[in-house]
């Protein structure tokens, strides 16, 4: 499966929140594709693509795919954005 949105695109993509690293919280929505590109995974050739809104990561687009319909319905209009927690109990590792 490739992906068949190209760079300028836009998709949907989710929420990530984080218990001890809350400097790297992200919030989903509507995000503009700037790559699609094909990668391992379980070694199998796998489409990603990577988008404005998070630069820095790659998202499996066969499980984002998926999930289109359901973060419309949760996101909305939303554009995704960084939305770090710099609170020191949610940055670091507690033992």
């Amino acid at each position: 499966m490739t992906p068949n949105y190209t760079c300028s695109d836009v998709i949907y993509i989710g929420t990530e929140l984080y218990i001890s690293h809350g400097c790297d919280d992200f919030r989903g929505g509507l995000a503009e594709v700037i790559e699609t590109r094909q990668e391992k995974s379980k070694g199998l050739l796998t489409p990603f693509v990577r988008v404005v809104q998070q630069p820095d990561s790659l998202h499996n687009w066969k499980m984002l795919a998926e999930e289109q319909s359901t973060l419309r319905g949760r996101h909305g209009t939303n554009w995704a954005h960084p939305d770090p927690d710099h609170r020191p109990e949610f940055n670091g590792y507690r033992l």
